[in-house]
C-alpha cells in the first residue's frame, strides 16, 4: 500500500505520519500560472520560502512532494506566444524547490514536461476525467506515469485495464461528489479558472450548493458516492491498485493525520464521514448563512438555510455496512443503470445513514425549493464592496513574481 496524502503546508504533519505508508504528499501554491486545481480562499497562503521549508520537512522523512498544476481550463492563455515557456519555468522553479513529480491535467503540458524533465514522474490529474483505457494511453505515451481516478474509482472493469496497460493506478479515497455528477465539469473549470493570476475573486463554488441540493433531495446518494471505505482497499489491491490518495489540502493536521491512519489500518470503526469531505453540505451551509446574515435574496436563502439545517447532523454508520458492499456494486453496470432500478445503495442506505439520530426512512426531503440560480453573481467579483460581502483578493503568484500578468 502507498498512500498519497494531501498537505496542508504545515510542517509538522510529515513527522506525524512518519509511521505510516505515506508515499508522497501534493499540493501547490493558492495561485500559479496553470492554477492548482483547488480555489484560493480555501488553501493556504504559503509562498515560495515556507513551501521550500515545506519540503524540507517531507523530505525529512524521506517521502516526496508533487506539485500540482492540474488545471483543466487555462482561459485559452495557452495560445499566447511565450506562455508554455513561462509554464516550464514554473515547473523549473519547483523542481528548484524540490518538487519531486507534478500532477497534471492537460496534455499538452504533460507533453511539455516530459520532454523538459524525461525523469520527472508525473501523474495524471482527475481534472483529466480518465473514463477509458484509450484515454489513459495517450498520457502514458505523452510521458505520463501514473492515472489518478475519482469520477471512475468504482469501475473496476476500467481499473482492471489500465492497470494491464502499463499504468500506475492511483483512487482518489475520500470525496463525496455524487455519481455521475452533472455539475462535475463547471466545478472543475471553476476550481481551475479562479486560482490562476488575474482571475475574478470567488468565496464560493456555486456547483458545490447544486451538488449539495441533490443530496439534499435525496440522502441516498451519499453511499451512490464516489468514496472508498478503509475496509475495501485490499478490493483494490486485487484489482493491482496499491496507491490511494487522500484529498484534504484545506483540513488541519490532526484530521489529515486521522484519516491517513484509518486508511493505513484499513478500518476505521466510527462515522465515515469523519474521513470524508461532505462539501456539498458544509460548504453550502456556511455560504448560504453569510448571505443571510447579509439579507440577500431572503425569499431564495431563508427556505435553503433551512433545508440544509436538516442535514447537519448526519452519520454514516461504518460498522453498519454489508460484507461484501464494494464487490456487490463492482458487479453493478452502474454506468447503465439507473439507481432506482438497482436499489442497492438505498437498501444500504437505509442501513447506515443516520439524519439527526433517526433513520434515513424518517427523513422528508425538502420539497418546492426555489431556484438557486440567482445566487451565482453573490458569490463572485460583484458581492464585494458596497454589498459588504468579504471577498477574498487573488494572491500573487509566488513563482515568477516579475513576469507580465498574463490575463
Amino acid at each position: 500500500m502507498e498512500l498519497v496524502l494531501a498537505t496542508n503546508m504545515d510542517d509538522r504533519l510529515p513527522a506525524q505520519v512518519s509511521d505510516l505508508p505515506v508515499e508522497s504528499f501534493f499540493g501547490g501554491f493558492p495561485v500559479s500560472l496553470t492554477g492548482a486545481g483547488r480555489p484560493p480562499f480555501i488553501i493556504p497562503d504559503v509562498d515560495r520560502e515556507g513551501i521550500a521549508a515545506h519540503l524540507r520537512a517531507i523530505h525529512r522523512t524521506r517521502r516526496k512532494f508533487y506539485a500540482t498544476l492540474n488545471s483543466n481550463d487555462l482561459g485559452l492563455k495557452e495560445y499566447r506566444p511565450g506562455y508554455v515557456e513561462r509554464f516550464l519555468k514554473e515547473a523549473d522553479a519547483f523542481l528548484e524547490l524540490g518538487a519531486d513529480g507534478f500532477v497534471v491535467a492537460i496534455p499538452a503540458l504533460v507533453e511539455a514536461i516530459h520532454r523538459a524533465h524525461p525523469d520527472v514522474p508525473i501523474s495524471v490529474s482527475s481534472f483529466a476525467r480518465i473514463r477509458s483505457v484509450g484515454q489513459a494511453e495517450y498520457f502514458l505515451r505523452l510521458g505520463a506515469d501514473t492515472i489518478i481516478l475519482e469520477e471512475s474509482n468504482r469501475d473496476f472493469a476500467l481499473i482492471r485495464g489500465l492497470v494491464s496497460s502499463g499504468a500506475r493506478v492511483e483512487v482518489l479515497t475520500n470525496q463525496t461528489c455524487i455519481r455521475e455528477c452533472p455539475f462535475r465539469a463547471h466545478h472543475l473549470n471553476t476550481s481551475s479558472l479562479c486560482s490562476q493570476p488575474g482571475a475574478d475573486p470567488l468565496w464560493f463554488e456555486f456547483p458545490i450548493l447544486e451538488c449539495g441540493l441533490e443530496v439534499l433531495r435525496d440522502p441516498r446518494k451519499l453511499i451512490s458516492s464516489i468514496w472508498v471505505r478503509p475496509e475495501d482497499l485490499a478490493f483494490y489491491e486485487e484489482a493491482g491498485v496499491h496507491r490511494f490518495k487522500i484529498s484534504g489540502r484545506n483540513r488541519p493536521t490532526d484530521w489529515l493525520v486521522r484519516v491517513a491512519r484509518a486508511y493505513a489500518e484499513r478500518r476505521y470503526p466510527g462515522n465515515l464521514l469523519d474521513l470524508l469531505s461532505l462539501v456539498q453540505i458544509k460548504g453550502p451551509s456556511r455560504a448560504l448563512s453569510v448571505l443571510a446574515e447579509r439579507g440577500v435574496h431572503d425569499e431564495i436563502v431563508d427556505p435553503l438555510v433551512r433545508a440544509f439545517g436538516g442535514m447537519r447532523d448526519v452519520v454514516i454508520d461504518n460498522t453498519a455496512f454489508p460484507s461484501g458492499f464494494l464487490r456487490r456494486i463492482a458487479a453493478t453496470d452502474c454506468a447503465h443503470r439507473s439507481c432506482e432500478e438497482c436499489g442497492y445503495c438505498g437498501s444500504v442506505a437505509e442501513k447506515v445513514v443516520r439524519i439527526s439520530g433517526r433513520p434515513l426512512s424518517e427523513y422528508r426531503p425538502p420539497t418546492e425549493l426555489p431556484s438557486a440560480v440567482p445566487l451565482l453573481p453573490w458569490f463572485g467579483e460583484d458581492s464585494g464592496g458596497d454589498r459588504g460581502i468579504p471577498v477574498p483578493a487573488v494572491p500573487t503568484p509566488a513563482l515568477d513574481p516579475d513576469a507580465p500578468d498574463p490575463s
